[in-house]
């Protein structure tokens, strides 16, 4: 079993280091100091295990290396300085599976850590999932989507039925710079659409979801013309950049056109967006409180009238597809 180990301090991980070579039928295999290292050594060579620093775990981007390790069937070790450190860490962590240990554990305890958790991996299939290619959609309509907190294992859930000639799509899901193209093609791995992130003036094409790239820039639909996605400098705008309420309200014009859905995440971004789109004649959908990891954002559109349906995650992405079809009237 081939390990690799994250932690972003120098003497810590060298300790880690040094103990995983002590065990018998383990290897180490790279190791780093944060979250975007481990992101694309694990994409280009994928370890059996990785161990984790608690600190690490901590940050909002280990969402989408952790959705990586569901895709590449990675197992994942988190280990904890303090006992309190432990059991402050999310519930969700061991729901997916993670496994988490204390920094004083022997060498032979952390090696069973990683046997127990290596040998309970199950293959994932991180080809693309099966959609509805037989679906046909209205010309010219647009989906949107906002998303934070939670967000990322959302989308590839409402992706993964898309099929390769779905409407344009634009995505907004808060996130570092540095995990941004990693998203996409983590998105790109569990669709039939191309994911890929924005690029300023590209087109906007049938079987193309564009995703937000880092911080700098808001995602806009650009509706002079043929449309199309901008990118475009300016401050924060409801506590971020990019913004979902940035992207809601620059498709007001076209709001006819378009299918918006505002998925889990902390905060009310996108809640002013989804209201004057729905104002303006969009269809409009929250996620529902029950099956967002957190009920703030799509709280916020709906407590201000925006959503049209408060649906669950497993209902968003036919919901979104069909109002665009051809046989939808909305």
């Amino acid at each position: 079993m081939r390990v690799m180990i994250a932690d972003e301090r120098t003497g810590t991980r060298n300790r880690l280091a040094a103990a995983v070579e002590q065990m018998r039928a383990v290897s180490l295999g790279a190791c780093v100091s944060n979250l975007s290292e481990a992101y694309h050594i694990a994409e280009s060579r994928p370890p059996q295990a990785v161990i984790v620093a608690e600190a690490l775990a901590r940050l909002a981007e280990f969402e989408v290396l952790l959705m990586l390790f569901k895709a590449l069937g990675i197992r994942c070790v988190v280990v904890s300085e303090t006992a309190a450190g432990m059991a402050r860490l999310p519930p969700s962590l061991i729901r997916e599976g993670v496994a988490v240990t204390h920094s004083d554990a022997s060498v032979e305890d952390l090696r069973q850590c990683l046997l127990r958790v290596h040998l309970g991996r199950t293959a994932q299939n991180a080809s693309r999932k099966q959609s509805d290619s037989a679906m046909s959609f209205q010309h010219g309509r647009l989906i949107l989507l906002g998303a934070s907190t939670g967000g990322v294992d959302a989308l590839v859930k409402v992706l993964e039925i898309f099929p390769p000639n779905c409407p344009p799509t634009l995505i907004v899901q808060h996130t570092s710079e540095s995990f941004s193209s990693g998203l996409a093609r983590l998105l790109d791995r569990n669709s039939a659409a191309t994911v890929e992130e924005a690029q300023d003036q590209e087109p906007l094409v049938p079987g193309r979801v564009l995703l937000a790239p880092g911080k700098t820039h808001h995602l806009e639909v650009g509706v002079t013309g043929a449309l199309r996605c901008r990118l475009r400098e300016g401050p924060l705008q409801a506590g971020h950049r990019p913004s979902v309420d940035a992207l809601f309200l620059s498709a007001v014009p076209v709001a006819s056109r378009v299918c918006a859905a505002i998925l889990t995440g902390m905060g009310r971004d996108g809640a002013e967006g989804m209201l004057a789109l729905h104002r303006a004649g969009a269809h409009t959908i929250g996620q529902d409180e029950k099956t967002s990891l957190v009920y703030g954002m799509p709280r916020a559109a709906y407590e201000l009238g925006g959503v049209r349906d408060r649906l669950p995650l497993d209902s968003i992405g036919r919901a979104v597809l069909e109002n665009c079809s051809r046989r939808s009237a909305a």
